[in-house]
């Protein structure tokens, strides 16, 4: 089968690499290089142009943006400013998908055959998830490498996490991909921090929740402010469990007000371990004792010199 390209309408200039970029690039992808490549016109000042070249792709400007990041990161484009406009705008969930490339069936095929590490990382990722992959787990996959630049190793801990906590679908995946791409953790050792301080974060919280018998319910917005200060000072579980003990015994029920006093308290004081606060309370019984042998004995004198002083009148009386 012989194929003549005609050269009718003009010619295309493109680098080679585009040809073996095509399996992985969206269809808005191509058609805005193909777009640029046939009006070089528009390569000196593209910013006047983008409504124009929306409105004849059928595509937004956010994603003409997108496309020509793209081939910025292939290498295929270099687009002065851009880098600016694309990364100034936070990443919603609402706008995950739109900011994220779709590919199609027969590209993620061609691109999975052709590339045995991808293929090796998706087989890696069915595993965690236990799961087969579909055409869109697959594109799933493409786009936490493409858009979001994860490495394999980032992106196995990433689906390990999800699947620890009890949420592993790709709308959760997603979304914690865009979070994580907004705060800036795109290396591995960053991960594994945020992800170590969350289970710490997450560890006593149940505590909590199980000691003050919340359950799994919604924290009240007083409960909230009140339970996230201790989890911020990193305070020790059984320290809270000794305050709302003392609570419980003070005022026969849980309240905040009083519980969060003792912690502050102790907190101000350096009362940081369950060694600290039984010190504490044992210092404070001996004061206590000593305070009230004091009064004791200041009473025992006071009525001694009372009961003088009246049997001194006594005798002068007679």
């Amino acid at each position: 089968m012989k194929v003549e390209i005609k050269y009718t309408g003009g010619i295309l200039n493109l680098p080679s690499s585009v040809a073996d970029l095509a399996p992985i690039a969206s269809e808005e992808q191509l058609k805005v290089l193909l777009s640029l490549a046939g009006a070089p016109q528009h390569l000196n000042d593209i910013e006047p142009f983008l409504t124009t070249i929306s409105q004849r792709l059928s595509i937004s400007i956010n994603e003409i943006k997108n496309a020509l990041a793209f081939w910025v990161e292939k290498g295929v484009l270099s687009v002065e400013g851009l880098e600016v406009a694309v990364q100034s705008a936070a990443i919603s969930e609402a706008a995950v998908q739109n900011r994220e490339p779709a590919y199609t069936g027969k590209q993620i095929l061609s691109y999975v055959e052709k590339n045995k590490d991808f293929r090796a990382l998706c087989n890696e990722c069915q595993n965690v998830l236990g799961k087969s992959f579909t055409a869109q787990d697959y594109n799933n996959v493409m786009q936490l490498k493409s858009y979001y630049k994860f490495s394999d190793e980032f992106i196995l801990l990433l689906l390990t996490h999800c699947v620890e906590i009890e949420k592993s679908s790709w709308a959760y995946i997603r979304k914690t991909a865009a979070n994580l791409y907004d705060e800036g953790i795109f290396s591995y050792s960053k991960l594994e921090e945020h992800f170590a301080a969350r289970r710490n974060k997450r560890s006593l919280e149940y505590k909590i929740r199980k000691l003050l018998g919340i359950g799994e319910r919604e924290f009240t917005k007083s409960e909230k402010g009140y339970i996230e200060k201790w989890i911020g000072l990193k305070t020790n579980f059984d320290v809270i469990s000794k305050a709302y003990d003392i609570t419980i015994e003070k005022t026969g029920k849980l309240s905040y007000a009083y519980m969060a006093k003792i912690l502050d308290n102790w907190h101000n004081n350096g009362i940081k371990t369950a060694e600290d606060v039984e010190k504490s309370l044992e210092d404070y019984k001996n004061k206590q004792k000593i305070s009230m042998s004091t009064f004791e004995t200041d009473d025992f004198f006071e009525a001694a010199l009372k009961r003088s002083n009246e049997e001194m009148m006594e005798r002068r009386k007679k």
